[in-house]
């Protein structure tokens, strides 16, 4: 996972240098965003996973099963995203 943020960040590393220096807080609010969006990528990338896993299913209830806790990872990984991104305004 550690991985999979600093590869989300590098574009936004290679745009600071060269853009004028922020402040300590502005790059602290630019970091929290770039893990906003990774734990969002991570969520959709494992709500997939499962919603694949669950097309394949051999009955309807594992089915359903399957498709509500993607549903339920989806939203926790946008919930947590989204308080990130309101640490990081409050940063900016």
């Amino acid at each position: 996972m550690k991985k999979l943020a600093v590869i989300a960040a590098l574009p936004t590393l290679a745009l600071l240098g060269s853009c004028g220096e922020d402040s300590a807080m502005e790059e602290r609010g630019d970091a929290k965003e770039e893990r906003a969006d990774a734990v969002e990528n991570y969520g959709d990338d494992r709500a997939g996973q499962l919603e694949e896993m669950a097309d394949e299913a051999p009955t309807d209830a594992r089915e359903d099963a399957l498709n509500q806790r993607a549903e339920q990872i989806d939203d926790i990984g946008d919930e947590r995203a989204e308080a990130l991104n309101e640490r990081a305004d409050e940063l900016e």
